[in-house]
């Protein structure tokens, strides 16, 4: 019985940081593709090369 129980923590434990891993990676890439096209406008607007 306590060996099932320790597998089925870890199984569960492995399914919820797969779970984790996945939406902290989409959300960095979601961030970053966000970014993407406002980050040249940030900079030329917080360093304007010609006043």
């Amino acid at each position: 019985r306590h060996r099932t129980a320790a597998r089925r923590r870890r199984i569960t434990l492995s399914v919820a940081g797969a779970l984790l891993a996945a939406a902290v990676g989409a959300g960095a890439w979601w961030a970053a593709s966000g970014d993407d096209p406002a980050a040249p406008q940030d900079t030329r607007h917080s360093a304007p090369q010609s006043p």
